[in-house]
Order: C-alpha cells, then structure tokens, then sequence
C-alpha cells in the first residue's frame, strides 16, 4: 500500500514536502515571514516619530505660536527651556 498517492479513492493525509518542488514551499515560507517582520519594523519605526521629528522644528513652531500671540512671554520662555 502506498501512502499519499492515490487513485481518488482516500484523500492525502498531511503536507508532502519531497520532491522537485519542495525548495518552493520553503521560499515562499521564508518571503512570508520576512515580509510580516518588515512590516512590523516599519510600522514600529513610523510610530516613534511624533508630529515633531527635532528639536529645532518644535522650536521653529513655537516661535510661530509666540508671534501669532497664541503663547504669554512666560509659558513661551517656559517650552523653549524644556525643549533645549
């Protein structure tokens, strides 16, 4: 009796990783994974960075809301020495 061929009689028991095409399974496994954890290092990556990428453009912002009078001298004073 031979396992896993047959005649359409029984179905094929388990996953058959022999034979000319079994390296393909392999690569298609491995390209799967590797595009899962590049996906989560992006994701990860992009997440860190906040609307602000340095110091310097929050600094630049700051400055912006200062001179549109959206910021007192004091609470302006007060970010630009927490920024620094």
């Amino acid at each position: 009796m031979m396992y896993g061929y047959t005649l359409g009689l029984r179905p094929m028991v388990g996953l058959r990783l022999y034979g000319a095409y079994s390296w393909m399974f392999w690569v298609i496994v491995v390209l799967f994974v590797a595009s899962i954890a590049l996906s989560i290092i992006a994701i990860v990556r992009t997440s860190k960075h906040g609307k602000y990428s340095s110091s310097s453009e929050a600094l630049e912002a700051l400055n912006v809301r200062y001179a549109k009078g959206e910021v007192s001298k004091e609470e302006y004073e007060a970010i630009k020495k927490d920024l620094k």
